[in-house]
C-alpha cells in the first residue's frame, strides 16, 4: 500500500473514530448476553456477529457525521482532522456517513430489532451531532445513544430488557455522560486531558465486564475485558475523540 493510500485509509478510520470500535463491540456483546431470555435464534454467534457489525456501522456513521457538522469548528481548533486538512471532502464524508448510518440501522431491523428503537437512535445521533458544540446537556444525549444501542439489541428476537440489563445500562449511561463531560474540555485542556479521555474511552468495556461477572457470564466478561487492550491498540492507529 502506498503512503498516500495509507493516509486516506487512516483519514476514514479517524472520521469513524475506529479507536472506539472495540468498546462499541463490547457494548453490543454485553447487551446481547444480558438481554437474552431464551428462544433466540439457534445461531447465537451469528446473531451476535450481525448485531456487532450493525452497531459498528451505526457508530461509524454517527462519528463521521459529527465531523461533517463540526467542519467550521475543527478548521479553527482541530485543523489536523480529516475534513479541514483536505484529506476527505466534506460532501464525500456526508454521503458515507449517511450510508453507514442507514446501513447499520437497517441491518438491525432486518435482524428483527424494533423499528422505533432504530429510528430513536438515528434521531438521537443527528440531534447530538447537530447541537453538541454549544450545549453541555448533549453529554446526556451521547450517553443516551449508547443506551439506545443497547435497547435495540434488547428488542432482537429472544431478547428483552431484563433487570441485569437495566442495571448495566444505568451504569453505562453514567460512565459515558461523565466521560463526555470531561471530553468537552479537550480543546482547552490540551494533550493531558486528551490522554485521560482516551484511557477512559478504552475502559468502557470494563463496565460491560463487571455487569457480566455479576450474573456469572465469566467467559463473555473476559472477552469484554480484553476489549480494553484492543481499544488501547486501536487508539494507536485511529482517532477515538
Amino acid at each position: 500500500m502506498t503512503k498516500s493510500a495509507s493516509s486516506v485509509f487512516r483519514a476514514w478510520f479517524d472520521l469513524a473514530r475506529a479507536g472506539n470500535f472495540p468498546s462499541v463491540a463490547s457494548n453490543v456483546l454485553a447487551a446481547h448476553v444480558l438481554s437474552d431470555v431464551g428462544g433466540a435464534p439457534s445461531d447465537r454467534v451469528g446473531s451476535i456477529g450481525v448485531a456487532i457489525v450493525a452497531g459498528l456501522l451505526t457508530y461509524a456513521g454517527g462519528a463521521t457525521l459529527n465531523d461533517v457538522m463540526d467542519t467550521a469548528h475543527d478548521a479553527e481548533h482541530r485543523p489536523e482532522r480529516s475534513i479541514p486538512s483536505g484529506r476527505i471532502a466534506r460532501g464525500t464524508a456526508l454521503g458515507i456517513a449517511l450510508i453507514e448510518l442507514v446501513a447499520g440501522l437497517t441491518l438491525f431491523v432486518m435482524a428483527g430489532a424494533s423499528v422505533a428503537a432504530a429510528l430513536g437512535l438515528g434521531a438521537a445521533i443527528v440531534i447530538y451531532d447537530s447541537f453538541h458544540k454549544g450545549w453541555t446537556g448533549s453529554v446526556f444525549v451521547i450517553a443516551g445513544c449508547r443506551v439506545l444501542l443497547a435497547l435495540i439489541v434488547a428488542t432482537l428476537p429472544g431478547h428483552a430488557a431484563t433487570a441485569s440489563w437495566a442495571v448495566w445500562v444505568v451504569a453505562l449511561f453514567l460512565y459515558i455522560a461523565s466521560l463526555s463531560l470531561l471530553a468537552r474540555r479537550e480543546t482547552t485542556g490540551g494533550e493531558a486531558v486528551r490522554r485521560v479521555v482516551g484511557r477512559l474511552l478504552s475502559g468502557i468495556p470494563l463496565v460491560d465486564a463487571a455487569a457480566l461477572l455479576v450474573v456469572g457470564h465469566w467467559g463473555t466478561a473476559a472477552v469484554c475485558a480484553a476489549a480494553v487492550a484492543a481499544g488501547t491498540a486501536a487508539r494507536r492507529v485511529a482517532a477515538s475523540t
